[in-house]
């Protein structure tokens, strides 16, 4: 199952699914499939177990996966004619893993951490597939980082790594997009982080069932038609298990939580000399079974 937000005609973002080159409105396809059925009141109870927010729909656990098993009646439209919204704007938490691969490491001169370091984005900064990065004002040095993103379907707390996997609901992209003349200024990275539009998010979050083993994703970024980053999850320092095992013994994890795993190497401000995003950029990430998340760049 690919989960996605889209609107068509201006109207506001609702909880789809893809399937093939159609959108499905899962709302309105359980609707009818409840009118079909005889139920009164079924728009509301649609409404309720299937609403627009995939935060909501993580929430409602088994019973919103039971309702979309059991729609028989499909409200679809052509993929090309809505526009996907990211797939998640509402996470509770947005959590991000620093230098999470040895080649990473490596070409920023960092020591290989010991444990992830741990540092927060929030919704503020998720961008949708296809809108503008707005580099931040006084910022010279934009820059990329592909990362796949997991998206906590139940609540953990305490989990084993043998069992963390069971805890996800799926995955997407995340860009990472970083100004670091910001973030170095401190020991702290935030500052680099955290602007409006750093995080484009998308363009689809596929399930378990989709991405059954998250350590075998090839990820890649394209800066216009040049490629700067080709890496692989198998060379994750800090595997998805182990970082959702680990943040569990810090913080309770709830549905709908988004954790950003680290980039691979191939980012601009490592290179020499330096190469960053510029406002006319256009910037392109892919991996494996995600789809392709691109965005141009402009001045805030």
């Amino acid at each position: 199952m690919r989960i996605v937000r889209f609107s068509a005609n201006g109207g506001s973002p609702r909880l789809g699914m893809l399937r093939d080159d159609t959108v499905v409105d899962l709302q309105a396809s359980y609707s009818a499939s409840l009118t079909r059925r005889g139920v009164t009141r079924a728009a509301d109870l649609a409404a309720a177990v299937l609403p627009a927010s995939t935060r909501a729909f993580l929430e409602n656990g088994p019973v919103a996966l039971e309702a979309i098993q059991a729609i028989t009646e499909w409200v679809t439209a052509p993929a090309r004619s809505v526009r996907l919204h990211s797939p998640i704007a509402d996470p509770g938490k947005f959590i991000c893993i620093g230098l999470n691969y040895r080649d990473h490491a490596e070409e920023t001169n960092s020591p290989i951490p010991k444990e992830p370091p741990i540092f927060p984005k929030w919704a503020n900064a998720i961008l949708d597939p296809g809108e503008p990065v707005l580099r931040p004002r006084g910022s010279q040095q934009l820059d990329w980082e592909a990362e796949l993103g997991v998206v906590i379907g139940r609540t953990t707390r305490n989990i084993s790594r043998e069992a963390a996997l069971d805890h996800v609901f799926g995955y997407t992209i995340v860009n990472d997009v970083s100004a670091r003349d910001f973030q170095f200024i401190t020991s702290q990275w935030a500052a680099g982080k955290i602007a409006d539009t750093l995080a484009p998010t998308g363009p689809f979050i596929a399930d378990r069932a989709e991405i059954p083993d998250p350590h075998q994703l090839q990820l890649q970024t394209w800066v216009n038609d040049r490629q700067m980053q080709n890496g692989h999850t198998k060379n994750l320092i800090f595997d998805v298990t182990y970082i959702v095992s680990y943040l569990s013994r810090l913080i309770t994890l709830s549905p709908g939580d988004l954790i950003a795993t680290g980039t691979p190497a191939g980012v601009g401000f490592s290179r020499k000399p330096p190469v960053f995003l510029l406002p006319g950029d256009t910037c392109r990430v892919e991996i494996t079974g995600l789809g392709t998340l691109q965005n141009p760049i402009k001045d805030a």
